[in-house]
C-alpha cells in the first residue's frame, strides 16, 4: 500500500512477474505462493516522453519489464498486429493518430481476425465530463486519469488481468 506522498509501506507483498502459463491459471494457488498474476507483455501508448518514461517506471517497479512503448495510436496499431500483447494502456490525445480512432481501429482489427478482445485501458489527462464516455464508445474497457499513482496502475492492471474479466470481454 501506498502513502499519501505515493511511498510504499514496507508490509507490502511484492509483486513478481509469472511465466505465460500462469496468466491464467487459479487465483487461490497464486496467492499460496505470494504472487500476484500480472500480464507479461503491455503496449504503452502515449506520445509524452516524460509521460512514457513515468508509466515505464512505474511498470519496472511492479515487476513488469516486457513492456513495447510507442508514441502515437498508429505505431499502437502495427504493434498490436505485430505482437500479442496482454493488455494495451492508451494515452488519448496523440498525434497522427489518436488513442480513440487506434482503438476503434484495433477493435475492427479483433472483430475481423475474430480475435478475443485485449483490454485497453485510456489514460489521460483529460478528465472532463463526456472523456470517459467517449473512451468507452471507442471501446476502451477502463479509464485512469493522468496522472495516477503505482498503486492505481497496480490494482488497473489486476483488475484486467485476472480470469472472470477475460471471460467477459470474450462474451462480448
Amino acid at each position: 500500500m501506498s502513502n499519501e506522498h505515493g511511498e510504499m509501506n514496507s508490509s507490502r507483498r511484492t509483486i513478481e512477474p509469472l511465466p505465460h502459463q500462469m496468466i491464467r491459471g487459479g487465483k487461490e494457488n497464486q496467492e499460496e505462493q505470494g504472487h500476484i498474476s500480472i500480464p507479461i507483455s503491455i503496449l504503452l501508448a502515449d506520445d509524452n516522453v516524460i509521460n512514457r518514461q513515468v508509466v515505464l517506471m512505474q511498470l519496472k517497479k511492479l515487476g513488469m519489464t516486457e513492456v513495447d512503448a510507442v508514441s502515437n495510436g498508429e505505431e499502437a496499431s502495427e504493434a498490436f498486429l505485430s505482437k500479442k500483447y496482454s493488455m494495451i494502456l492508451m494515452d488519448n490525445m496523440m498525434p497522427v493518430m489518436d488513442g480513440l480512432e487506434a482503438t476503434r481501429h484495433i477493435r475492427a482489427i479483433e472483430l475481423d481476425k475474430m480475435w478475443n478482445p485485449i483490454p485497453i485501458i485510456a489514460m489521460t489527462g483529460n478528465v472532463m465530463d463526456g472523456e470517459k464516455e467517449k473512451c468507452f464508445e471507442a471501446g476502451m474497457n477502463d479509464f485512469m486519469g493522468k496522472p495516477f499513482t503505482l498503486e492505481a496502475l497496480k490494482n488497473m492492471i489486476q483488475k484486467w488481468q485476472s480470469p472472470s474479466v477475460y471471460g467477459e470481454i470474450a462474451k462480448r
